[in-house]
């Protein structure tokens, strides 16, 4: 019986064929590809993120969709307590975090581009007499969890401080005298004072502790193109207003 065997030539290019086709698969499914959307991690606090209202989801999920319009980029988005964001890019299930500037997101990630800035504020009763650092020694301070305000509060063991859930939890334990002061950025205190019912006339006039910023954080090897990409549309979301009129429709 005669048997066909095939050329060295046609199994040299079969062959061939064949690695290319595992090669672009295997570029397919890569982790970061341009087909796969970019995850981003935002923080789930009011009112940067909002749930019930679809036409005003959140502050930083309106930025984050706008850029990612902008860029022509396709994202999902999720939200997680503030701990959780620098831990979504360490254990890599997180391509880009919407964080505060500081130096642990400066170590893990790549600083993209800026969000917008705040200034982190106390909120004291009118009957405690704060209204600087120094005097929340030996006082009880409502925190976040893993958050870094600044050293002379983070780094002062002086300074009792309690985890809060939320902005809104300490608000309501400093206005029935469970906590001396509470602090956290402007837009989260005003926000949970407009919205948590409580007499605003109790508080003293919020201090400010420092000013700083909410930037986009990129996990390392995303591609150069993204990240141009990104930076280009937050110029034109700055130039056209866009950005602008965001912020203040959460103010």
């Amino acid at each position: 019986m005669l048997v066909l065997r095939p050329s060295w030539p046609a199994s040299l290019l079969a062959l061939c064929l064949l690695w290319a086709g595992a090669g672009a698969a295997a570029q397919t499914s890569t982790h970061g590809s341009p087909a796969a959307p970019l995850r981003v991690l935002i923080n789930d606090v009011a009112p940067y993120t909002l749930r019930g209202e679809a036409q005003r989801p959140g502050m930083h999920i309106e930025i984050m969709n706008a850029l990612a319009q902008q860029a022509e980029l396709s994202v999902s988005l999720s939200s997680a307590v503030y701990v959780r964001l620098a831990l979504g890019l360490k254990d890599g299930s997180a391509d880009l975090v919407v964080g505060i500037d500081g130096p642990e997101l400066d170590t893990l990630a790549q600083r993209v581009t800026p969000f917008h800035s705040f200034k982190f504020v106390v909120l004291t009763r009118k009957t405690a007499g704060i209204s600087q650092v120094s005097q929340l020694r030996g006082r009880l301070l409502g925190v976040a969890r893993g958050a870094f305000y600044d050293d002379s509060i983070n780094k002062d063991e002086a300074i009792q401080k309690f985890p809060m859930a939320d902005p809104f939890q300490g608000v309501r334990m400093l206005a029935v005298d469970r906590l001396d002061a509470v602090i956290s950025s402007d837009y989260l205190l005003s926000y949970a004072l407009r919205q948590t019912g409580i007499d605003p006339q109790q508080f003293a006039p919020p201090f400010v502790v420092n000013e700083k910023n909410y930037s986009l954080y990129a996990r390392r090897d995303l591609p150069d193109e993204q990240l141009r990409a990104l930076r280009r549309a937050m110029e034109q979301l700055q130039k056209s207003g866009r950005l602008n009129a965001i912020l203040r429709s959460y103010q």
